[in-house]
């Protein structure tokens, strides 16, 4: 065989053994890092989820889930304990109303004001009507005028008649015009009362009259978008976006604080000396946000856990209190909950994942953990802006502004889960602000992890703009 041929040979075996050494070595680091990766997620998660501080704040928060979402019934209970009946005496000296004596007089005004007042409020107390009503004669009037006075009768209500045979209503109360609730029902009831009347003296039948009142067909055509939904779940879409909007912005404020000031804390006290020998500045990164990102996503899950349970027991609790039609506020979670409640969870793992990169590069850059809230301000401003005017989109869920806004990665998490909520919001739109988040994190992670593999050993003054972009360059 040649020289030549035997050389080659050797050559290219050398270079298969160099590849393989080199693929091994490859394939040896990548595991090495997912393995760092895990454990240094592994220890932040535990420190997170087994602080005292961590515990008792999610007990708190649960317990404020739980009593929010029975508020509602709540305040129906107390307010069905303490209704007591309104007491009205009607002194009738006009005579045959719409040809009703008093007797029958007394029963219809009872059947107009307790049926306008159950339709109004969905509740008796204790099965009593909201309303007592007696006619009086005319020489009891100054007695019941006392009455009146001192609190033991709530109304008195005297009906006469003009020179035109017109009815004439006064009505008395201790109650001051501005706290008394039941002054537009009484003028309602004098309304209706004079109209029947004056059929009657007109002529006209029961039947033509009751043909005046009568419901001319009326359609109600809404052209804007989520307006034909439920109203209990267009109600339950407003609670949600607030709840969630308000969830998402202190849970991406306290946790991305916590990665930042994390990273302060170990840089500060030189232990990160000690950590970049055992793994490098992008593991430590990546660990110290997954893990605290992992711990926040544990509490949030048990908060939307509990709030989707505690909003699932208000119907029955109200049908048990209250009887099958008691409820003050129906709320319709099941058709809206499980879309909106897994979007929140995306939303925010998405949010916290953009915003705690910043939080963790930033936090490389100070050298003492004092300095953190002012180097993160910034980043904190940025997060308070969306956070406002998604308040502000309630009200305009499809404008061309409010879509604009959500678009952008920083302000998605919070605007998306108030238009989702308040509005319906196409599928391509919320898989679009998804992918632009996705790409958005791919960016900053690239960045953040530059800027904090040179800023974790950096000490002395804090680098301006022009360094950050120099760090920013830097291979």
């Amino acid at each position: 065989m040649p020289k030549n041929t035997v050389a080659t040979q050797e050559k290219e075996l050398a270079e298969q053994e160099q590849r393989a050494v080199a693929v091994s070595a490859g394939g040896a680091a990548t595991q090495h890092t997912w393995r760092n990766i895990r454990l240094i997620v592994a220890r932040e998660y535990k420190n997170r989820v087994t602080q005292r501080s961590f515990i008792i704040s999610t007990i708190v928060i649960l317990v404020l889930v739980v009593i929010a979402a029975f508020i509602p019934t709540i305040i129906q209970y107390f307010a069905s304990r303490t209704n007591s009946q309104t007491k009205i005496a009607v002194v009738n000296n006009a005579g045959p109303i719409a040809g009703l004596n008093n007797d029958v007089l007394a029963q219809s005004i009872g059947a107009t004001l307790n049926g306008t007042a159950n339709q109004a409020t969905g509740t008796g107390t204790a099965g009593k009507s909201p309303f007592a009503i007696t006619v009086q004669t005319s020489n009891s009037l100054s007695g019941l005028q006392n009455q009146v006075k001192n609190g033991s009768l709530d109304i008195l209500l005297v009906l006469d008649r003009s020179a035109n045979q017109g009815l004439q209503f006064t009505y008395y109360t201790n109650n001051s015009s501005i706290n008394d609730s039941n002054l537009s029902r009484i003028q309602a009831l004098a309304q209706q009362l004079n109209f029947l009347d004056t059929a009657h003296r007109l002529g006209l039948t029961i039947a033509q009259t009751s043909s005046l009142f009568a419901q001319p067909p009326f359609t109600v055509v809404n052209t804007g978008q989520g307006q034909n939904r439920p109203e209990g779940e267009i109600v339950t879409g407003y609670i949600l976006a607030y709840a969630g909007n308000i969830l998402i912005y202190i849970a991406v404020v306290l946790y991305g604080m916590g990665v930042a000031t994390g990273v302060a804390e170990e840089k500060g006290s030189r232990i990160m000396e000690i950590l970049v020998n055992a793994a490098t500045p992008f593991q430590l990164m990546a660990g110290k946000i997954v893990g605290i990102g992992a711990a926040g996503l544990t509490q949030m899950v048990c908060v939307v856990a509990v709030g989707i349970g505690a909003l699932l027991l208000q119907n029955p609790l109200q049908a048990a209190l209250f009887g099958a039609n008691g409820g003050v506020l129906n709320l319709n979670i099941t058709s809206v909950s499980i879309t909106f409640l897994l979007l929140l969870l995306i939303y925010f793992l998405l949010g916290f994942l953009l915003y705690a990169t910043l939080y963790a590069a930033l936090g490389a850059l100070v050298k003492r953990q004092d300095e953190v809230q002012n180097a993160v301000a910034p980043l904190t401003f940025l997060l308070v802006f969306g956070y406002v005017v998604s308040f502000f989109g309630v009200y305009t869920p499809d404008a061309t502004w409010m879509k604009v806004i959500s678009y952008v990665p920083f302000w998605t998490p919070t605007t998306m889960l108030v238009r989702i909520g308040v509005s319906q919001v196409a599928a391509w739109e919320i898989a679009m602000t998804i992918g632009l988040m996705l790409v958005a994190i791919f960016v900053c992670t690239l960045i953040s992890a530059r800027i904090y593999r040179l800023g974790v050993l950096m000490y002395g003054q804090r680098p301006g703009l022009g360094q950050l972009a120099k760090l920013v360059r830097m291979k």
